[in-house]
């Protein structure tokens, strides 16, 4: 949960400042999209695929 707060403050605190520096904030939405849907979504997505196939793996092994 402590992750989070860090996380939303440096998130809240860079919508601030960009503003300064004539940098719209609504690219940051753009960065962050991408890179979510590049990294964490084919990391969580390959956590499933191998649990899948261990679950498989262990069904078929019992089975026998």
């Amino acid at each position: 949960m402590r992750n989070f707060v860090i996380g939303g403050a440096i998130l809240l605190g860079l919508f601030i400042i960009l503003p300064f520096f004539n940098i719209d904030s609504s690219l940051l939405f753009v960065v962050l999209s991408e890179w979510i849907t590049k990294f964490v979504l084919s990391w969580i997505a390959l956590y499933w695929l191998i649990r899948g196939v261990k679950a498989l793996e262990n069904k078929l092994n019992n089975s026998y």
